[in-house]
């Protein structure tokens, strides 16, 4: 199935665009989201939507100069205008870029769905398929799993994945419904019980195995997790 994408600042946009069209009918996937094109073109390095649909005036980067860059690096894709404004040099920058067609905003049913159709008569055979949000989102948490002992935030994360910090964030809660933070604490946090497990190991033992600088660090957080000391978690529960 075609990969779809949304750029545009307004949040209701996006969600009449989804309502409006029967995605599966046409062979696209539901379209992922961007809210500026800056975001937008980070996106399309991995994700490589090949129908993209454009507002014209956005924060940080307008659609003329988001459909030049995008249309430059990227002339598999089509792109579909969705603006509020009725303007010639608006409508003047979109002809030269791919652009399959200008829709003025509220948007009209018929005629994104004509637009749509177009978009996908002009698209070659099925490509071979890129990366989704979900897939991302799957090898963030992965990443995740294997490296919580280490120092992990999301401007680390945005540099390994190469995705801004802003769009790491939003895929990973809506994929697994926590922030990046929220799951990193989790997963420490039921490591720490099961190392609790073992009354050998001391608590600076184990606030180093998770990645704490001391043991007050982890002490404090696992307080703030389960509502109690680690030394009397491990005196209510593990007793030997």
């Amino acid at each position: 199935m075609y990969r779809t994408l949304i750029v545009d600042d307004e949040q209701s946009v996006h969600q009449a665009i989804r309502a409006l069209v029967d995605w599966n009918a046409l062979g696209l996937r539901h379209p992922e989201s961007a809210y500026h094109g800056v975001e937008a073109l980070e996106m399309m390095e991995t994700f490589r939507p090949q129908i993209v649909f454009v507002d014209m005036n956005m924060p940080r980067m307008n659609g003329a100069d988001f459909l030049e860059q995008a249309a430059s690096r990227y002339p598999e894709s089509r792109f579909i205008v969705v603006s509020g404004y009725d303007s010639f040099d608006f409508a003047r920058a979109a002809l030269r870029h791919n652009v399959v067609d200008y829709l003025l905003k509220p948007v009209d049913e018929e005629e994104l769905a004509a637009a749509l159709k177009k978009a996908v008569s002009l698209l070659p055979p099925q490509p071979e398929e890129a990366q989704t949000a979900d897939d991302i989102a799957d090898n963030l948490k992965k990443y995740i799993d294997e490296h919580y002992r280490e120092e992990i935030s999301l401007e680390f994360l945005a540099e390994q994945f190469h995705f801004s910090r802003e769009y790491i964030g939003r895929i990973f809660r809506a994929k697994h419904g926590f922030a990046v933070y929220e799951y990193i604490l989790q997963v420490r946090m039921k490591q720490a019980v099961e190392l609790l497990r073992n009354p050998k190991l001391t608590l600076p033992v184990i606030a180093d195995f998770l990645g704490y600088s001391n043991a007050n660090y982890f002490s404090k957080a696992f307080r703030r997790f389960y509502g109690i000391s680690p030394s009397d978690y491990r005196n209510q529960n593990f007793r030997q």
